[in-house]
This record gives C-alpha cells, sequence and structure tokens, in this order.
C-alpha cells in the first residue's frame, strides 16, 4: 500500500493543511505547473523556506526527499493540500494525462533545482501488463538428445522445464534451463530447442500476446524479461503447476483462469527483475531463513517421496514443533503438510506416467499407496481425470 502525506511517514518532510488564508495567499509567489503523463522525474525543486503545494486538477505522485542523490526517494499521493518543510526536494509524476499544480512560496525565498542521473521512477507508473490472449500451451516430453529447428515468431514464448535439462539458443547465445527454471522468447527472436543428451526432459509451453497499457512506455519495455533463465521461486512455481493443472481441468472459464495465471506470472518476474537491483528491504534475512529451511524441507520430502512420510518425522527431522511447521507451510504455499505431502506424491504419479515406464498398479504400489483404488480416487480428485485415462492423453 502506498504511504499518505496525511500519515506518520510524511512527518519529516511537511503535513497536510486545510486552506490558505487570503491574506497568506496574496503574500506569496504562486508557480502554476503542468505535468503530462510520465514515468519518471528528472529534476527536483527545492525551496529554502515553506512551499505550499496545492492541486488543481488530475491526480499524481509527490516525490519526496532530503537526500535525493543517496537515493532515499519516497513516494506519496497528490493530496489537495500539502505544506512542504523548507530544504525538502520535490518533483511530480502525473497518474493521469495532465497534472496541475500550484506551488505558493515566500517572496523571499530561494530555491535550488537538482538534476537526477538517472532519473527517478515511480513504482506506481511502472508498466501495466496485459496478456490479451493466449495462442497455444502444451506438455511436451523429449528423449534425450532431441534437436528442434530453429523459430522466430511475432508473439511471446515460455518455457518452463518441468523435468530434466533443457538447452536453448537464443539469437545465437547458449543457455541452459534446469527444473522449475524459465526463459521467455520474445517477438522477432530466433531460438531453437534441444534436450539434454543424458536424460529425457518435460517442459511447458505457453504461447500468448502481450501488451503494455501504460502510453509513455518504451517500445520494448519487456526485453528485461528477455535473453536470461528465471531461476526457481516458489510463487512462480505454484503458478505454473496450477496453469498446468487447469489446462486439463475441463470446465467452464479456464482459459479465462489460465490468462489471470499467466500473467500474474509475467508480473512476478518483473518484479523479480526490479526487486533484483534494489536495496533488500528490513526482515530480509529472516524471510530468506524461512525461504531456505522450507528448500530443505521440500527437498526432504521429494527424497522420501517413495516412502510413507509423516509429518512428525519432518517435525523431528528438522526440530520443528508441528505448529511451526503448519504455520511455515501456510505462510509459504498456503496447504497444511499433509495436503503438501499427498499433492507431491500425486504430481510425481503423473511424472511417472508420463515417463510411461510403469503401470498404474505398479505407480500406486511404489509411492506407498494403501490401494490402487485409492490412489486412482486421489488423482482422479486432484486432476478431474483418471491416471488411466492421463496416459492415454499423453500418448
Amino acid at each position: 500500500m502506498q504511504n499518505e502525506t496525511a500519515g506518520t511517514a510524511f512527518k519529516d518532510y511537511g503535513i497536510v493543511y486545510k486552506t490558505l488564508s487570503e491574506d497568506k495567499r496574496n503574500s506569496l509567489l504562486c508557480q502554476t505547473f503542468h505535468i503530462s503523463s510520465q514515468r519518471s522525474v528528472s529534476q527536483f525543486l527545492l525551496f529554502s523556506c515553506n512551499a505550499y503545494l496545492e492541486l488543481l486538477s488530475g491526480a499524481g505522485i509527490l516525490l519526496v526527499s532530503t537526500d535525493p542523490e543517496n537515493g532515499k526517494i519516497d513516494e506519496f499521493p497528490m493530496s489537495q493540500r500539502i505544506q512542504l518543510r523548507p530544504n525538502v526536494y520535490f518533483g511530480f509524476i502525473a497518474a493521469t494525462p495532465e497534472l496541475a499544480v500550484n506551488v505558493y512560496v515566500d517572496t523571499s525565498c530561494s530555491f535550488d533545482t537538482l538534476n537526477l542521473f538517472p532519473t527517478s521512477e515511480s513504482q506506481s507508473s511502472l508498466p501495466s501488463v496485459r496478456i490479451s490472449s493466449l495462442l497455444g500451451y502444451c506438455y511436451r516430453i523429449r528423449t534425450p538428445g532431441c534437436r528442434f529447428p530453429e523459430e522466430t515468431h511475432d508473439f511471446f514464448e515460455l518455457t518452463y522445464v518441468d523435468t530434466g535439462i533443457l538447452h536453448t539458443d537464443v539469437n545465437g547465445i547458449r543457455h541452459t534451463l534446469a527444473e522449475k527454471e524459465m526463459i521467455i522468447y520474445g517477438p522477432g527472436q530466433h531460438h531453437r530447442q534441444s534436450a539434454d543428451d543424458t536424460q529425457s526432459v518435460s517442459y511447458v509451453t505457453v504461447q500468448f500476446r502481450m501488451e503494455n497499457l501504460n502510453p509513455n512506455a518504451e517500445k520494448n519495455w519487456y526485453e528485461i524479461l528477455l535473453n536470461k533463465v528465471h531461476p526457481y521461486s516458489k510463487k512462480t512455481h505454484t503458478l505454473m503447476k496450477t496453469l498446468v493443472q487447469e489446462s486439463a481441468a475441463g470446465v467452464p472459464y479456464t482459459d479465462s483462469l489460465m490468462l489471470c495465471l499467466l500473467t500474474e506470472t509475467v508480473i512476478r518476474l518483473l518484479q523479480s527483475c526490479h526487486i533484483a537491483s534494489a536495496t533488500a528491504p528490513a526482515g530480509i534475512a529472516r524471510q530468506n531463513y524461512r525461504d531456505e529451511l522450507f528448500e530443505r524441507i521440500n527437498n526432504y520430502i521429494e527424497s522420501k517421496i517413495c516412502e510413507p512420510l509423516t509429518v512428525a518425522e519432518i517435525c523431528q527431522q528438522f526440530s520443528i514443533s508441528r505448529s511451526s511447521l503448519q504455520l511455515l507451510f501456510k505462510n509459504t504455499v498456503d496447504q497444511s503438510p499433509k495436503k503438501y505431502i499427498s499433492d507431491m506424491k500425486l504430481e510425481k504419479s503423473r511424472q511417472m506416467l508420463r515417463e510411461n515406464k510403469y503401470t498404474v498398479s505398479e505407480i500406486s504400489l511404489k509411492l506407498g499407496y494403501s490401494s490402487i483404488h485409492y490412489f486412482s480416487n486421489s488423482f482422479t480428485q486432484k486432476y478431474h481425470i483418471s491416471p488411466s485415462e492421463y496416459a492415454k492423453r499423453i500418448y
């Protein structure tokens, strides 16, 4: 949420005032600023006295700082009337096509300007992403060493590796994707994919059209997403897993839900790209500890997936109480540990079905289900298709 000028976060910069008396207004110099819709501020103003800001029309963001050259810049939505303290740097960003603001200062007041290099960009004015259409999506399984011809097209394509290793050459540069990593190809990019020589690979491909709703965004605003392998993150992994599940659900509004999931995935990637170059927020160490603990537990569950693993065993292995474990899973994946283990077993069963090495009965036995009937019911309840029908659909 944005901070408010009426809140405590603004007290170091100024206050909100109700009105200027007519005598006070007449004794001050007034300058009107007209700002067109823009994404950044290239220059800050500073006055040696109180500056009174009066919003005339439109909506915008007020950027303020006492030391902008050190990167400490805060932003607040514009209020009707704001009194800034002396020696506070400030600038405006328009959130509407036009923003008009009156600035009143004392006649004896001196002022200064500060040119910003690079310009200061408001987080509120970053690109507004819209994925207008899904052109195609599929789940592919390739044998070791399989290679595909080079292709290029006028839309976006996302590839997410489920299992194995995938190599891809993009405009002549080789990238390697491991499990749970993804890459996005942009319009006009030449790319070629190949499976690793040592193992098979399964991956998701989604083709889509994407646009930006910010009229002032650069033409190639999306380039921050391209020419890189996006590493594993819990959020994007969960989104892609849900997208695959929904694609096979066969219920109304599936395409609309998949469009939302894909849009959130792209936005999460954009956020990660921006955050990667920003200063880590307070509390990041604690969050990293929780992330690392969950990852260790996740890896442990994966290693024991073919055994009758219990929640009590996990608690003992990692010296954590049951309530703390429940809270960790709730905050990380919004699931109970027991449900998470069950879903992981079912996901493993799907992988084994795709490998086409075992029968449904053998998979049920290998994953420790009490009966093939229980396994089939659990699989059908989650994926809306029986294990045998799923295997037929794949092959």
